[in-house]
């Protein structure tokens, strides 16, 4: 397995959780014409924001990251919306031997 051992891992977990815990939403993914049961995440601005202009006004957009556990399912595409605000995520990291971390944008 590498310098990272079974109980290294659990730690981290474990961390994470607290962490995702101290600021904790729920949130309801839209797949497609599929909707998800609620999964219990974390939400962090993680840049700044635009706003573009088309003929049909404004659109200003929010770069945020959803922390979830490892068993968090999310899919690039996927939709949801958190106090009003709709999101679509972009980018899930591959890397989810201790939580998954998904990029998203909220359109506002």
């Amino acid at each position: 397995m590498g310098l990272t051992t079974t109980a290294d891992l659990a730690r981290m977990r474990a961390e994470l959780a607290e962490l995702r815990g101290d600021n904790e939403v729920s949130i309801v993914i839209k797949r497609g014409n599929a909707t998800l049961p609620a999964q219990p995440v974390r939400i962090a601005r993680s840049g700044s924001g635009s706003v573009s202009d088309s003929a049909g006004g404004q659109q200003a957009t929010a770069s945020v990251v959803v922390l979830g556990s490892v068993t968090f399912d999310v899919r690039p595409e996927d939709r949801f919306t958190v106090a009003g605000i709709t999101y679509q995520v972009h980018f899930v990291r591959p890397n989810r031997r201790v939580m998954v971390t998904a990029e998203a944008i909220a359109i506002i």
